[in-house]
């Protein structure tokens, strides 16, 4: 029953800070290409690690300047998702998807002929 718990906030809390930085932060930086691919609340709801996937820009200059907005975004959440306690938000840079995308590249560039359907298996 717990896991659904924070399973469930979890996903509330992904929707709400995703809809804060979207639509309620005034810097540009932080609402045009930012992604929040993960959250995840600490069992007691006191802390919550937030991934963060940045597309383009200076992704220092954007990881700092969300962790200045800090603040006003927990006052956003506390508005938006009710949980027992206003979290301890970190975020985190998530690198996956450019991984992905450097992967895809280097695969792409290699000449790998197609095995035959034909094997004979002995």
């Amino acid at each position: 029953m717990q896991n659904l718990r924070i399973e469930r906030a979890n996903a509330e809390t992904l929707k709400a800070l995703s809809n804060i930085l979207r639509n309620k932060v005034n810097d540009p930086r932080l609402n045009e290409f930012i992604t929040i691919t993960y959250v995840n609340l600490s069992v007691d709801f006191r802390h919550c690690k937030v991934g963060v996937s940045i597309f383009t820009g200076e992704k220092n200059i954007i990881m700092k300047q969300l962790r200045k907005s800090e603040g006003f975004i927990k006052r956003e959440l506390v508005k938006e998702v009710k949980l027992p306690y206003t979290p301890e938000l970190t975020f985190i840079l998530d690198e996956g998807a450019k991984h992905s995308e450097d992967i895809n590249a280097i695969l792409s560039t290699l000449n790998i002929p197609k095995e035959s359907e034909d094997i004979n298996e002995d």
